[in-house]
């Protein structure tokens, strides 16, 4: 019987996880057995894209992401137009997709999910040409995770130092909302729109969140002050309820947000792009992605 292909895309931060992932390949009679398995690592930002357009150009069985949530973002942008299904090692840091999934934070178990071979399709979100699965942002958490990324460590002691930097340099903005025939006037310290129940540490800010309802969920949390911060930390964190007037959760399925000014400034899986548009149009995309998930 021919073997099938399948392609491992691997983010270069992950130290030493070829040798780890290709040692557990090696090891296994069902990889070995079964298929002939690539191991490619990125090198650049949107590498992990082209790699994939690669992969299925190679007439691949299935991809699978090693790496964190922007390793998945930059991989189902190419997906969402295949019904290829994609695994998940997650090597990041927060890991929301994955623990969203109950996905092991390990190789060889999040191995084991790919090998039962149970996938499922789950939505996918559209920001005018760009693709999300877990969550987006314009307001406090782009400028947390543009902090971030200008830390050379990554772990969740850099994710407290990120937050302090961006407290002191974030702004609140105006926006325009437009969703299920309303116009909003808002200016909310945190503007997102999120697919999954998970920000990764096990945060979560919308605990009813499903990632594959086919709709989203509108978040909007209106005050500017530490002390509301860290209210919404612990409540994300502990599963505590916030006044609807602190904190709105709105289901949708699509939502238009314009600014004043030509630029946004957005996050996309904890990733940074910058759109030059006065205008974001954010929606379900029709096609969706593949996930192996654990049955």
């Amino acid at each position: 019987m021919k073997k099938r292909k399948i392609h491992f895309i691997i983010n270069s931060r992950s130290k030493n996880a070829i040798a780890q992932v290709k040692e557990h390949l090696q090891n296994s009679s069902y990889w070995t057995k079964e298929f002939d398995y690539f191991l490619w690592e990125t090198q650049y930002k949107h590498h992990a894209l082209e790699l994939t357009q690669k992969a299925v150009e190679d007439g691949t069985f299935g991809i699978v992401a090693c790496g964190g949530d922007g390793t998945i973002n930059e991989i189902v942008g190419f997906l969402v137009e295949t019904k290829i299904p994609l695994g998940i090692i997650p090597l990041g840091s927060g890991n929301s997709i994955a623990r969203h999934f109950k996905i092991p934070l390990n190789i060889e178990g999040a191995l084991k999910i790919i090998e039962n071979q149970n996938d499922i399709n789950i939505n996918a979100g559209s920001v005018n040409d760009l693709i999300f699965l877990s969550n987006m942002g314009v307001s406090f958490d782009a400028t947390f995770i543009n902090s971030y990324q200008n830390i050379p460590s990554r772990g969740f002691y850099s994710y407290l130092k990120a937050l302090f930097l961006a407290l002191t340099k974030h702004k609140t903005e105006n926006f325009s909302l437009y969703y299920q025939g309303l116009k909003r006037e808002v200016s909310p310290f945190l503007l997102m729109v999120v697919n999954s129940n998970q920000f990764g540490y096990d945060f979560s800010i919308s605990r009813k969140s499903v990632i594959n309802d086919g709709k989203f969920e509108l978040i909007l949390f209106n005050k500017r002050s530490f002390w509301a911060l860290f209210n919404l930390l612990i409540a994300s964190r502990f599963g505590l309820k916030l006044s609807k007037k602190l904190l709105e959760i709105i289901p949708i399925t699509e939502v238009k947000i314009k600014n004043a000014s030509q630029n946004f400034l957005i996050q996309l899986d904890g990733e940074i792009s910058q759109i030059s548009s006065n205008e974001l149009k954010i929606k379900v995309h029709p096609n969706g992605v593949n996930v192996w998930v654990p049955k």
